[in-house]
Order: C-alpha cells, then structure tokens, then sequence
C-alpha cells in the first residue's frame, strides 16, 4: 500500500508539474495582436477603445488592441484592404460611401448613440460669420479633402451648407489632422476659418479662446437644419471576407467594444477620465462635454432600427447627386450577429 501510495504521489506531482509548465508556455505566448484604425487621440470618438485598452478588455477577451489614429478620408478603406488594420470605428456615413467602393466594407457594431459635431469659427471672424451661409468664401477644416471618400463630417459640412444656399464651391476645404494639436492649430495659426470639430476640442476651443460655436448637433434647434438629425456616427467596422473566416476575432473585439460601453454607461465622467489618467485642460474639456452628453455613446452597442433609417435618410440627403447612395440599403452592410438589434 505505501508503494501505491508513493506512485499515486509521483504521478499527482509529475501532473502539477506538466500544468504548471503549460500554463507558463501560455503565459508566455503573446495574445494576437488586433489594429483598429479611427481618428483621434484623446477625442470623444477613441474614447471607448482607449477606455477598453486602459481597462484590459482586450486581453481578458483573448486579443491585444493596437490603435492606430488616421486622418480620415480614404485611410479606412486603404487600411482595411492593404491590411494595415483588422477594423476601423468612424462614422457610419463615410463607412456607407465606402461600402459603395467595396462592398465587403461592413459594420459590425455601433458605438454611438446620438451623432455629436459642433461648427466653430476662428475668434477673428466673431460678430463677422455666425452661421454657415456666411461662411462663403472662407476655408473650412476637414478631416481629409477627398470627392471619393468624403468623411461624416464632411458630408455634415455640405449639407449644412447647401441648407443656407452656400454651395460647395463656395468654400475652400482643407485638410486638418484629428487630434488637438492639429485642430488647435489649424485655428491659431489661421489655417482655416471654420470646421466641423469633435469634442472635447470644440469645448477646448472656446476655453482657449481659439474658436466659437455657431452650431451644435445636440441642440434641438440645430437639428432641425438637416435631415436625419439622429443618425450613426461612430461604429465598427470590417471586411466581410475577413471576418467570415475569421469570425472568433470578430467576436472578441465586438465583446470587448461592448464591455467597454457598458462600462462608460454604468460610470461617472469623473471616473472616466481618471481612467484615462486625464489633466488639465484636456480632463476639464472631457469632464464638460461628458456631463453635457449622457447619451453621446450606445448603452450596449445593439443596431436600433430608428437610428439605422435616420443614418439612411441623412446619407441619401447629404449625397443627393449619387445615384448609387440614393439605392443603397444600409441593412446590406450589417453584420448583427453578435449584438443583435433593438427598435
């Protein structure tokens, strides 16, 4: 009996010994390595992938989360089909121009709630232009100056401008960066004269000094400017060929956006921005614009059908000489299988 017990105690001990190495050589192994392209840092639309990176979703998700900040325009769809990045998050009706170029351009998830834009003005112009159908013959800041690939903002930008009888050639768009150095200085140096701007940078603007507001996509008046007032703005997306023989990838970062946003519903703005280890300016600009906006992200990261037919109705209005934007379909580039859909 003490010879069992003793082989009973070598075998118990040489399996200890097999898991803990196997569990050390897991350990070891680097988790694959996910690249989202999305413009920023630091604005309100990289905040919930910064909050999911800052937080560890990602790896508790069994992927590593590499942000990779774009300037807009056709970067998505250079990205996703060179490689460079397995998903983007921008807005969905750049996305919708993007799935007319390719049609494996999809969307897995949305990430906001209501849309959030505010048109400010260089401190130079004030009393001069104070809404947008003086802004003729002045420069306007766009994320990237494509006829192709026009970003949200800048079909936002158009449509506001076609609604006061300003047409397009009526301006001079430039290309500016997405991050606040590049806005700020864009504004200081009198690069341009107004643009569409993402917060916390507009709010930052104002402190600053640089900038002020003649127009607010969550002000109930504003929305009454264009059509579609509640549409899509940042989502995820991916392509589908990819996604189809990858799908497990697709899960996990569609779980760790959804955990994210789950987070960020059930949190303070206080306790977002110490997440993000925030300071100064840039953590008094957040803490501002979050307390303003409690519906500015999606609660669970589910497709409501309302927001899917707002996102229609401004892409159709915002591109009304496309004949091929006019028949799209958004439910033809909408992959819901992992967060479903909602009214």
């Amino acid at each position: 009996m003490n010879i069992v017990r003793r082989l009973l105690r070598l075998a118990a001990a040489g399996l200890a010994a097999l898991f803990f190495m196997a569990g050390a050589w897991a350990e070891e192994q680097p988790l694959p390595q996910v690249t989202v392209s999305l413009p920023g840092p630091g604005s309100t639309v990289s905040l919930p992938l910064e909050i999911a990176v800052s937080l560890g979703y990602d790896k508790a998700a069994g992927i590593t989360i590499k942000p990779k900040y774009i300037l807009g325009g056709s970067a998505p769809v250079r990205d996703l089909q060179s490689g460079l990045s397995d998903f983007v998050m921008h807005g969905m009706p750049a996305a919708m121009l993007n799935h007319l170029q390719d049609e494996r351009y999809v969307t897995l998830m949305p990430i906001d709630d209501l849309p959030k834009y505010v048109l400010m003005v260089r401190r130079g112009l004030k009393g001069k232009v104070r809404s947008p159908r003086d802004l003729a013959g002045h420069s306007i800041g766009i994320h990237a100056n494509s006829l192709k690939n026009k970003t949200t903002a800048h079909q936002l930008m158009e449509l506001l401008l076609h609604g006061h009888g300003v047409g397009s050639d009526k301006v001079r768009f430039v290309a500016q960066g997405s991050d606040w150095s590049s806005v700020s200085s864009a504004y200081r140096s009198g690069a341009i004269d107004a643009g569409l701007v993402d917060e916390p940078f507009a709010t930052r603007l104002v402190a600053e000094n640089l900038a002020y507001p003649i127009f607010n996509s969550t002000n109930r008046d504003d929305q009454r400017r264009f059509a579609g007032a509640g549409f899509l703005r940042v989502a995820l997306h991916g392509m589908r060929d990819r996604i189809e023989a990858q799908p497990l990838g697709a899960e996990r970062m569609v779980r760790t956006m959804q955990q994210a946003l789950r987070w960020i519903a059930t949190h303070t703005p206080e306790q977002i921005v110490d997440q993000l280890a925030l300071a100064g300016e840039a953590r008094e600009s957040m803490l501002t614009v979050l307390r303003k906006n409690p519906r500015q992200y999606s609660r669970d990261g589910r497709f409501s059908a309302v927001q899917l037919r707002e996102t229609e109705i401004f892409f159709r209005a915002s591109n009304p000489d496309n004949a091929a934007a006019q028949r799209l379909a958004i439910d033809s580039m909408i992959i819901d299988r992992w967060v479903g859909r909602k009214p």
